[in-house]
């Protein structure tokens, strides 16, 4: 994997505005760093008000604010998006980078949705949807203010190569049956791609969507939920791979979204799916426009979007 660098933020400037979920830690901390690094203003997310302020402490640059919202509670996201659009005008980039992975099968409720949904699906999958919609009209405005040089804003979906493991069945996301653990995970990374092609259609000019693998980085705390023998698994995965050069650290990690949030290489890219800063394939189920327009649909129900909400980003 390489780490970011200069060129991989040199679309940022001070005007910028970027909002990263899950920032206040791993990869998503990562990210943050790099893109104030560049001189833009960075809107931390995270669930912990101390880790969050302690981001913002120590970030370079000025103007950092902190946002709490806890992706498991679909309110909480209407409620976060609400607090960016009354702060901030503009957004140069969103991204979505916040996940979970659940040892055991859990639900929450949904607006949309009476017998509930995995919290996996909800967390990873249906909060960056509810919220991509929430703001896109100020993901516009960061497009137009790109001016003559035409830099458009950015959408980033943080997902994963296990995505290539996965069968998106939108039955077993809700109820008490149906997948957990890395299943369930699987399941939510496809589900990002397959939600980057379809808002990558969607999308006003000026405003572009891909998806990337950051990378395998055990020094994240994704597998919190994990059994204790997994985590110890997972540790020494980490350990052994650093020696054999199979593992990533969180910089490394950072580096491709950092690449797609503020380089001016990926100005021109959309619907793509990314690997090391690269174009790469995404698994074949995720371009199955059809499975693509059923999870949207699902989705927006489950959500509970608005007739106004659908027509921001109506097909």
């Amino acid at each position: 994997m390489i780490a970011a660098s200069p060129d991989r933020t040199d679309a940022l400037s001070t005007d910028d505005v970027v909002l990263v979920t899950g920032s206040t830690s791993g990869i998503g901390r990562e990210i943050a760093n790099n893109v104030a690094a560049a001189g833009a203003t960075v809107l931390v997310h995270g669930r912990d008000r101390e880790a969050g302020r302690a981001t913002v402490d120590a970030l370079p640059g000025d103007d950092h604010a902190f946002y709490r919202a806890d992706f498991a509670d679909l309110s909480a996201v209407r409620d976060l998006a609400a607090a960016v659009r009354d702060d901030v005008d503009a957004l140069h980039g969103l991204v979505n980078n916040a996940g979970t992975w659940q040892r055991e099968r859990r639900l929450v409720s949904v607006p949309g949705c009476e017998d509930g949904v995995e919290t996996t699906f909800a967390v990873n999958h249906l909060a960056p949807f509810l919220l991509t919609h929430l703001l896109c009209d100020r993901l516009r405005a960061g497009g137009d203010a790109g001016g003559d040089e035409g830099d458009p804003a950015r959408v980033v979906a943080v997902s994963s190569e296990v995505h290539m493991r996965a069968d998106l069945t939108l039955s077993g996301a809700r109820g008490p049956d149906g997948p957990a653990g890395m299943a369930a995970y699987a399941q939510s990374k496809l589900a990002n791609v397959m939600f980057t092609y379809g808002l990558a259609r969607r999308l006003p000019d000026g405003v572009v969507a891909n998806a990337c693998h950051p990378g395998a980085t055990p020094a994240t705390a994704l597998a919190r939920e994990a059994s204790p023998l997994m985590t110890l698994g997972w540790r020494l995965f980490g350990l052994v791979g650093k020696v054999v050069d199979v593992t990533d650290s969180t910089a490394e990690a950072a580096a491709t979204p950092t690449y797609l949030v503020g380089s001016r290489a990926a100005a021109d890219a959309n619907g793509q799916y990314f690997e090391d800063c690269e174009r790469s394939r995404s698994a074949e189920a995720s371009h199955d426009r059809s499975a693509q327009r059923d999870l949207w649909e699902r989705s927006s129900e489950w959500v509970a979007l608005s007739e106004d909400e659908r027509e921001r980003l109506a097909a």
